[in-house]
């Protein structure tokens, strides 16, 4: 991990951790507050006395069925009907006290065991959970069932609860056991057994509060813990992705820094360091055209250097050497005509070569005194016209006579509208002529039988205009193109050289450049096409 990986993580880490302490606190207090207004002692004692109440109402249930049972067993017209042995009485008095209390809901008369003696059972549903009262025991004191009379309407498990209430009574003879079932509300016993599940559930959360709220602040914590892990992975993935990238930078600035100008730094992301990348591969390419356009301005520099001492050392003896041989073959009065015409013959020669010298030596003082461009505004598309008008003259120049039937014609393609650019009128005219002269040339160089096209366009491009002289010759080999613009270096049969390297020179002191391609439309195929782009205004 780098320094600037670690130095990130380290101020995500502390951004992240800074409120975790500060979250805990106030989550902890928050939900001890909220958790407070639901469970605290006061709503326990409430949930306390509804249960109290509850019960209070159960026990008031349980002593009106003792009174209820109290009044039907101890009823006078019972204790007669029973005294006097009429069954049919008792049945009539039993049916009559349904009617009369509607909270009974069976009643049923059996002989009493003589052979015990046992007080009044009072409740058989005294327990807490108020069950339905059915003593086991109940059935081994009673006799034979004399009587019974039922409601089963009354007695619906599903809304009521019985509770059965005995009355022994031995003021009769034979004794009697009545059994007396009174109904109560189940909702009351089922409302009593919630309170209490409620008060037991409460009083429990209210034990556990300090772990309740514990319990939801380390969920929280957990929660943040989880997600400030996730955040951490991806600021280390984007920490790595960001110090790649800026650490590619560093590297390619120490590169760049060494001298090694062919440095690129990837720039796929669309982003501020994406930015900064293109930046730095534009800043890398003007440094890398700089470096070329003065290395390239120097060797023309010291050529025309060169250039001057040799036209000065070999302009000076051509005079002497051409006098001489024509003094020479003057001089001569013999009469040896064979001899006579040798010395005509070499003083031809050297007057031929002597000419061809003074022709290399005004080509080489014309590269040597190459003057400085002198910058105005002019128009680029009326200074191609000019070129088209004088395209007759460089005709002459090549074909001589034929010019009339010469196999090449000129096409212009050229905006309608003026194109203004800050240039050299007359150095950029020459550049051209020179190109459009060496494009008539290859094509007249070559054995063809249809005509030669040469194509002179213009063509705006932005803050840029593009200049392209393009032929259908026989096109200059690819491992050549690179070569063109060195000043000696030709492809003719005769020349020095030196025509493109001074269009170069022009073009890299117009701002600009020149490349040589093939004639097709991505630079390849045969002919060849020389492109010039050139800033439309300058600084």
């Amino acid at each position: 991990m780098t320094r600037l990986e670690r130095r990130l993580l380290v101020a995500l880490l502390v951004a992240a951790l800074a409120p975790l302490g500060a979250a805990s606190f106030c989550g902890r207090s928050a939900l001890r507050d909220a958790y407070s207004r639901g469970v605290n002692p006061v709503v326990e004692e409430q949930l306390a006395a509804a249960v109290v109440s509850h019960r209070d109402h159960i026990v008031a249930l349980r002593d009106a069925a003792d009174r209820t049972t109290d009044a039907i067993t101890q009823h006078w017209q019972l204790h007669d009907a029973l005294r006097a042995g009429d069954l049919g009485a008792v049945r009539v008095y039993v049916q009559s006290a349904l009617e009369t209390y509607p909270q009974v809901a069976a009643v049923h008369v059996y002989a009493a065991d003589p052979e015990r003696d046992r007080p009044p059972q009072h409740d058989e549903d005294a327990n807490a959970n108020h069950e339905d009262a059915n003593d086991e025991d109940a059935g081994e004191e009673r006799g034979p069932l004399l009587i019974a009379a039922e409601l089963e309407a009354r007695a619906d498990p599903t809304q009521v609860r019985t509770l059965e209430r005995e009355r022994r009574l031995d003021t009769v003879t034979p004794a009697v056991l009545v059994v007396v079932t009174v109904t109560s509300p189940r909702a009351v016993f089922t409302d009593l057994q919630r309170a209490g599940e409620v008060t037991e559930l409460y009083s429990r959360l209210l034990e556990q509060t300090d772990y309740v709220s514990d319990v939801y602040v380390w969920v929280l914590l957990g929660y943040l813990a989880f997600v400030i892990a996730l955040a951490l992975t991806v600021s280390i993935v984007l920490a790595r992705r960001v110090s790649r990238r800026v650490l590619a930078l560093a590297d390619a600035t120490v590169r760049v820094g060494q001298g090694d100008l062919a440095v690129t730094v990837p720039d796929d992301d669309d982003d501020e360091i994406g930015e900064l990348t293109r930046a730095f591969n534009r800043m890398v390419s003007d440094l890398r055209e700089s470096r070329e356009r003065i290395d390239y301005l120097q060797r023309i520099s010291a050529w025309q250097d060169f250039a001057r001492r040799l036209a000065h050392e070999i302009k000076n003896p051509l005079t002497p050497i051409q006098l001489a041989a024509q003094e020479v073959a003057q001089a001569y009065r013999g009469d040896d005509p064979r001899f006579a015409a040798m010395l005509n013959d070499a003083r031809a020669i050297i007057e031929e070569e002597v000419a061809t010298l003074r022709r290399l030596v005004g080509e080489f003082s014309s590269f040597a005194r190459l003057p400085e461009v002198d910058l105005a505004e002019a128009d680029l598309v009326e200074l191609l016209r000019d070129i088209e008008r004088g395209f007759g003259s460089v005709l002459q120049d090549v074909y001589g006579e034929r010019a009339g039937d010469a196999p090449v014609t000129l096409q212009l393609e050229v905006p309608s509208k003026p194109v203004l650019g800050s240039v050299d009128a007359m150095m950029l005219k020459r550049c051209l002529d020179n190109l459009v002269r060496n494009a008539v040339e290859a094509i007249a160089g070559e054995q063809r039988t249809g005509r030669g096209r040469v194509i002179l366009s213009l063509r705006p491009n932005g803050d840029q205009v593009e200049l392209s002289v393009a032929d259908d010759g026989p096109g200059i080999e690819p491992g050549s193109r690179v070569r063109v613009f060195d000043p000696y270096f030709t492809t003719k049969s005769s020349g020095t050289g030196l025509g493109l390297a001074i269009v170069k020179k022009v073009v890299l002191e117009h701002q600009g450049r020149i490349e040589c391609r093939g004639a097709g439309p991505r630079g390849e195929g045969p002919g060849t096409r020389f492109v010039i782009t050139l800033p439309l205004l300058l600084g």
